[in-house]
């Protein structure tokens, strides 16, 4: 490909990344976000489930690690909505809207990928002289693949390691230490790495206990519902709490799944429309060549709570 082709083409994919990223900004800010978090979750977990299933068709590992892949980087777009956008007046949560969504994550990372390639090519000379090309190439691509696989069931033993030589400043800041501030990252990490098996325990516990005094009372189960709620409050509330878990991304709220202070939480938390430089006018506006707001803070502040949208377990 000759030099002036070439620079058509990088032109190219760049305007193609911008405007996708244009596409998914205006379908992930129309929709709600606990439930656009609870149906991408939802999706990791089926998937998950169906590789775990002996009877089921077996899943070609590629196949699974690109899928949570897709997963990762979707969740990194809806947190850099989430911090670049306040809150609009009305929204409406569509399950095609979400496939779309899918789709075009998918669209940016392979024209990223493009773009990597072609930007690169012509790098003749350079610090490292003819190897510089290639370097070059995979400086960017492995920014673009960069994301959080990782095995969560250390979480906590990492960074107990990594805050120990802050543990004063942390204790005089915020009023725990590193253990805690690290036990507290583990207990979020649990929560996305089992939250939803948890959840799915819970509710069965609750049927369970619902058809036995239904029972005891000479009962069906639907005439003894009413009778049961009034007399199981707490049962009741743990139950919504597990269907939040389930259906509305729940298992992110690190309010509730772990004990760590807010004063910490704030300061690793966005507010809603926070964000201003991701979006911002410009080269590479909205692409994954700019900082995502997740490598900057990882949580969002939603309501009165906080949550961790991009934490996804790695099966």
């Amino acid at each position: 490909m000759d030099e002036k082709k070439l620079k058509e083409t990088v032109s190219s994919l760049l305007k193609d990344m911008e405007m996708i990223a244009v596409g998914m900004r205006q379908l992930i800010i129309a929709m709600p976000p606990h439930e656009l978090l609870g149906y991408i979750y939802a999706q990791h977990m089926i998937k998950a489930m169906a590789g775990q299933n002996a009877t089921a068709e077996p899943i070609n590992p590629d196949g699974q690690d690109e899928f949570i892949n897709d997963i990762q980087f979707t969740l990194e777009y809806v947190h850099a909505v989430l911090a670049s956008d306040v809150a609009p007046v009305e929204v409406t949560f569509e399950e095609a809207k979400c496939a779309e969504l899918f789709e075009l994550g998918r669209k940016l990372r392979q024209k990223a990928m493009l773009f990597a390639m072609a930007s690169s090519a012509d790098t003749k000379n350079g610090v490292f002289g003819p190897d510089t090309a290639e370097i070059e190439f995979r400086a960017k691509s492995t920014w673009i693949m960069l994301r959080g696989n990782r095995y969560q069931v250390l979480e906590g033993e990492f960074y107990r390691y990594v805050l120990a030589p802050h543990d004063d400043v942390l204790k005089e800041v915020y009023g725990v230490g590193a253990a805690d501030i690290a036990e507290g990252f583990q207990s979020l990490a649990d929560s996305a790495r089992s939250g939803h098996a948890d959840a799915i325990m819970e509710m069965q516990n609750h049927f369970e206990e619902a058809q036995a005094f239904a029972a005891k009372q000479g009962k069906s189960l639907e005439s003894a519902m009413k009778a049961w709620i009034a007399a199981n409050t707490e049962q009741l509330q743990a139950a919504e709490l597990a269907m939040d878990d389930m259906f509305r991304g729940g298992i992110a709220n690190v309010s509730r799944h772990t004990m760590l202070p807010s004063m910490l939480l704030a300061d690793l938390a966005y507010q809603r429309g926070e964000e201003t430089e991701f979006f911002a006018a410009g080269d590479f506006a909205g692409t994954p060549y700019r900082t995502l707001p997740a490598r900057k803070k990882p949580l969002i502040q939603l309501g009165s709570d906080w949550t961790s949208p991009v934490l996804v377990d790695v099966y």
